[in-house]
This record gives structure tokens, sequence and C-alpha cells, in this order.
């Protein structure tokens, strides 16, 4: 999954809003800011990639 997202590093680096952005949708982050607490509550949705045989042997 990670070799999908390209170079994160150079994503994180860069530092463009919308280079951000796509970064943030592609790992399904969700950053949501607390002005009261000061605090940011990241929450992420994850991915199942399963394949599987059907059948016996």
């Amino acid at each position: 999954m990670i070799d999908s997202l390209s170079d994160i590093g150079a994503a994180l680096a860069d530092s463009q809003p919308g280079k951000l952005a796509k970064l943030y949708r592609d790992l399904r982050l969700d950053l949501r800011y607390d002005n009261e607490k000061e605090a940011v509550y990241a929450t992420t949705s994850l991915r199942v990639n399963n394949a599987g045989v059907r059948g016996g042997t």
C-alpha cells in the first residue's frame, strides 16, 4: 500500500496544501481541530485488500 502512495516523505517535506490534501485523501486521513482545546484529532479508515483462493486442493 505504501508504494502506491508514492514518496510520502517528499509530499510531507514539500508542504504545499494541494499535495498535503491529496496525501491525506490517499491515506484516508481526517483531521479535526478543536479550537477550545487547541488540539488536532486524526482519524483514518483502514482499507482491507484481501485476495483469496476458492476451492479445495
